[in-house]
């Protein structure tokens, strides 16, 4: 509404003039908690934590520390699903060190005809959500991949089913089996007596050619079907990823889970998301102005912001070849100078292709080195352990 004001106050002007906007940052309210919270009745819940600070403070000291945080989820007959530590990335890892924390409940085997809520210990004080019921979920007809000459996207299809609300809440994993660029084939030896590095055939190793990687996406992602003729949406463009990347170097695999949701909790993620990707928008809600389902139960003038979302997901998975790849120039190798073998090895660096052709001795080896994770996939991010419920033929 004072956005609206503004705008009309602006209109009504003789002289068109622009004013400073200052936010009154020095007000803000610090330690502040922030929840957002994924209750998945018969799968695997996560909270994630955070406070708020001011931005004039960038030295770091106004952190609140949340090391000490307690986090629940209880049903209406009394049982509790207690929140267990967790940090399954970087970023979480990150957030950790700030004393911001991540938060796994196993609400798998959870009663799907009760309702439950969300309560939280921190800062102090008691936080607790809305007591929410779940719905059944949608169903996944189809996952399909399409290519351009740049990109793959993933295209989910949805029934809304009989407690279809019109509002459904898309999240996504992924799994790929990629390789390096190059494999061992040579052997390093030192010769102690004439300290010097040579390089001699070897054994071909491709036991770190192949690996399997994973990603969790912290992206969640609304749809609204309400106004189609269909109860339930067609190919809705969930992701998308490069042609090159490898993703496509031999199988990949995306599990989506779809939840269906209430209109309230709708418009919370979708006001959220065009706050965070939107821009500035005269008729975008300010990110404290959005209501959510949480409260501060033990001071209820206390202010808390975020959402508790309360779903059952339905889940299916998908799997791609590399029909679509299109392969791109492996890693440039370095062509050093035998003086300098000792230094590459002890660094890391392997010889992994020799010279071909003629070249200048006087500044280039016979062999091409490369960095650890080159010719190492568990250096360049990725596990020899495949997923359990990995599959070649479906």
């Amino acid at each position: 509404m004072k956005k609206i004001l503004a705008l009309l106050a602006a209109s009504l002007s003789v002289a068109a003039c622009i004013y400073p906007y200052d936010p009154e940052l020095d007000e803000a309210p610090e330690g502040v908690l922030s929840v957002d919270a994924n209750i998945c009745i018969g799968g695997t819940s996560t909270v994630r934590l955070g406070t708020l600070i001011s931005m004039r403070d960038w030295s770091g000291s106004g952190w609140v520390d949340l090391y000490g945080a307690h986090v629940w989820v209880e049903d209406e007959a009394g049982n509790r699903y207690e929140g267990k530590p967790g940090y399954p990335d970087a970023v979480y890892g990150i957030n950790y060190m700030m004393g911001l924390p991540f938060f796994t409940i196993d609400t798998e085997n959870a009663p799907l005809d009760r309702r439950y809520r969300l309560r939280i210990d921190a800062l102090g004080e008691s936080y607790e959500s809305d007591w929410s019921e779940c719905i059944d979920p949608p169903v996944i007809r189809e996952i399909g991949f399409v290519a351009d000459e740049e990109k793959v996207t993933v295209n989910v299809s949805v029934d809304g089913g009989e407690s279809g609300t019109g509002y459904v809440l898309l999240t996504y994993e992924e799994d790929w089996m990629f390789h390096v660029d190059y494999f061992p084939s040579y052997v390093v030896v030192h010769d102690e007596v004439a300290d010097t590095w040579n390089v001699m055939e070897g054994s071909p190793d491709f036991s770190k050619y192949w690996c399997f990687r994973s990603t969790r996406s912290n992206r969640t992602v609304p749809v609204d079907y309400t106004g189609r003729t269909e109860e339930g949406f067609t190919d809705f463009p969930l992701l998308s990823f490069a042609r090159k990347d490898s993703r496509n170097q031999r199988r990949y695999c995306v599990s989506v889970k779809a939840s269906t949701i209430s209109r309230e909790t709708y418009r919370f993620i979708h006001n959220l998301e065009e706050n965070s990707e939107g821009g500035d928008n005269l008729f975008t809600p300010n990110p404290g102005e959005i209501a959510g389902n949480l409260h501060c139960e033990s001071n209820p003038e206390k202010t808390v912001l975020g959402y508790a979302l309360f779903s059952r997901a339905a889940t299916r998975r998908a799997y791609l070849g590399n029909d679509f790849y299109i392969p791109i120039p492996a890693y440039p190798l370095l062509y050093p100078l035998p003086d300098n073998y000792g230094d590459l090895y002890q660094s890391g660096f392997l010889p992994l292709e020799e010279h071909l052709g003629e070249y200048d001795t006087s500044k280039e080896g016979p062999y091409g080195w490369g960095p650890q994770y080159c010719y190492d996939c568990t250096a360049a991010g990725g596990t020899l352990e495949k997923p359990d419920f990995w599959s070649e033929t479906e």
